[in-house]
């Protein structure tokens, strides 16, 4: 769906079964997901820096499995999500994204629609900001493509009536570009 809506996502397979996952045309370092979870991470559901399924046991509760590249070259991680209010209509979420997105709760929220300048403000205010602009001397992050990635997101769900909530957790960010590493899309 982010790819189709021109988000960059990893190059990936998908199957019912890990032993039908077919890894031939993926780079490792490779990350295997086992889907139908919200949170991959909490019900151990993700595995990262394979070179080979040989050693790999199935997920409990898995419908499915995603195998893909992993992301490397990140600067910083990113949360970017919208949801239907009851009182506000569309919201865009950003924060800081990764494991750590619901225990630091460093976000800002802006009722859609937004504009690129208000999205780069909004960053701005995140704590995470220094980590975006070259704080200790690290590279400085590409905040066009997180200006980007959500403005993407905004108009898929302006665009589909049905959607009720899209995250990308994490975003990884990249001195050039940005990459969906997970999401969760909702309908309903």
């Amino acid at each position: 769906v982010l790819d189709r809506a021109g988000v960059s996502v990893p190059r990936r397979v998908t199957a019912e079964d890990i032993g039908d996952l077919d890894a031939a045309d993926l780079s490792s370092p490779l990350v295997l997901k086992g889907m139908g979870f919200a949170h991959k991470s909490e019900a151990g559901a993700v595995r990262l820096g394979l070179s080979s399924l040989a050693e790999v046991e199935p997920m409990p509760g898995a419908t499915r499995y995603l195998l893909e590249e992993m992301v490397n070259g990140g600067v910083a991680e990113v949360l970017i999500g919208m949801r239907r209010d009851p009182v506000y209509g569309a919201t865009l979420t950003l924060g800081m994204g990764g494991v750590e997105a619901e225990l630091l709760a460093d976000t800002v929220t802006l009722i859609a629609p937004v504009t690129s300048s208000e999205i780069e403000a909004a960053l701005h205010q995140l704590r995470l900001w220094p980590k975006l602009d070259r704080f200790r001397g690290r590279p400085k992050a590409d905040v066009g493509a997180i200006v980007d990635v959500a403005l993407k997101v905004q108009d898929m769900m302006i665009g589909d009536a049905g959607l009720s909530e899209i995250e990308i957790n994490p975003l990884i960010v990249k001195t050039d570009g940005a990459v969906a590493a997970d999401a969760l899309i909702r309908k309903g």
